[in-house]
């Protein structure tokens, strides 16, 4: 017989506290809400000890991991502290605007911030508009722009660029890697690397030929090409910090502009020309939306914006050099266009106006956009300005 006896622990004292400074004696491990203070948090044999350097105490998700306990009797008090979401810190230093801005015009100044129903999160989305300044976060030592924060509060970012000396941001991303570009023209194309746009399925973000939609399929270059990237520059605890995003690829047909003849609403592989219904929307009604259809959403860690995002955002099928989407270079939208014997996907041009671009045609790039988790932290201080930005923990 083996004569052993497992360490134990003897006491778990669990404390919360909302203010950081007075704490109450709880019975369960909160679930969310709240971080390990690790500061007080110590596990120790006696009442005299000091904290023992070998223990460490890991918190994630509601579950307490206690790791190198080797002595009997070893009692351990954990403190948390109540963490506030890195959204409401956010939201906390701006005003939300009333009501609908008027989107048949261009947002050349800084409109602010309003909400609007959030269709695939729930809720409400808060979308930033116009030449806004205080937008700009620092993540995995890179710049972005805020889009807006979801229904559930998980943060959507734009890549804008490396950082600059100081952690300062480019205003508009006016350099060469503020816009992902492939390192040759057969890196550009959309939909696939040998160019094609002979089938309406090429606008998807994957496809299957001669079908409308599907989220499976075979990759679009761009989703190839953006994941690369985000594989390469989003790693370890970085990685942890990114939410499975919800991402839009509408692919439902509507009516065409007024002046063009000869075009449908019925979807066809390679037949009649059509109009994708984000023509109707954006162009003919000025009506953007964050809903997509079940089957054109998908679940990603890295994407590209819509062209409603981008609409949101102050832009529209007119130039607009002011507002915070524009940075002189050409880039994807995730959001088709139409098909006319070519498969054609909306595009911010670089003049920043929503415009269309062939499928298999080059000198595109992608701007990644990714979502933050609701419970990651910001670094004290940061305001999301160009000079001092928010910077994620």
């Amino acid at each position: 017989a083996i004569n052993y006896k497992m360490p134990d622990l003897r006491i778990v004292a669990i404390n919360t506290s909302e203010d950081g400074t007075n704490y109450n004696i709880v019975d369960e491990i909160p679930i969310a809400g709240y971080k390990l203070n690790t500061t007080r948090s110590i596990c120790k044999i006696a009442a005299t000890d000091t904290k023992d350097e070998e223990i460490t105490i890991e918190y994630k998700e509601g579950k307490v991991n206690i790791l190198g306990v080797t002595k009997k009797g070893t009692r351990c008090y954990l403190y948390f502290d109540k963490q506030e979401l890195a959204s409401e810190i956010i939201l906390n230093n701006i005003t939300v605007k009333e009501g609908t801005p008027d989107f048949s015009k261009v947002a050349t100044t800084d409109e602010g911030v309003y909400k609007v129903s959030d269709g695939m999160y729930g809720g409400y989305s808060y979308y930033w508009r116009g030449a806004v300044t205080a937008n700009h976060v620092i993540f995995a030592n890179k710049c972005w722009r805020i889009v807006r924060i979801n229904g559930d509060r998980t943060i959507r970012l734009i890549y804008n660029g490396p950082v600059k000396t100081g952690n300062i941001c480019a205003g508009n991303g006016f350099n060469s890697e503020s816009v992902v570009m492939g390192a040759s023209n057969t890196e550009q194309y959309y939909a696939t690397s040998d160019g094609k746009g002979d089938n309406s399925s090429y606008v998807g973000w994957t496809y299957i030929l001669g079908s409308q939609r599907t989220t499976s399929g075979t990759a679009s270059n761009t989703k190839i090409q953006t994941e690369k990237w985000y594989n390469a520059n989003i790693t370890g605890i970085n990685a942890d910090k990114v939410a499975d995003g919800k991402f839009c690829n509408d692919r439902n047909t509507g009516q065409p502009m007024s002046a063009w003849s000869g075009y449908t609403t019925t979807w066809s592989a390679t037949g009649t020309q059509f109009a994708y219904a984000g023509i109707d929307r954006l162009w003919n009604k000025y009506q953007p939306t964050m809903s997509c259809s079940k089957g054109d959403e998908y679940t990603l860690k890295v994407g590209a914006i819509t062209a409603d995002e981008v609409e949101f955002a102050g832009g529209k099928d007119a130039h607009n050099t002011s507002y915070y989407l524009y940075n002189g270079q050409h880039y994807w939208t995730m959001s088709p266009y139409y098909w006319s014997g070519s498969a054609c996907m909306f595009r911010v041009s670089a003049e920043g106006y929503i415009t269309s671009w062939p499928v298999g045609a080059p000198a595109t790039g992608v701007r990644p956009v990714i979502n933050l988790k609701s419970d990651i932290e910001f670094k004290p201080g940061g305001n999301g300005t160009q000079s001092n930005p928010y910077v994620v923990e």
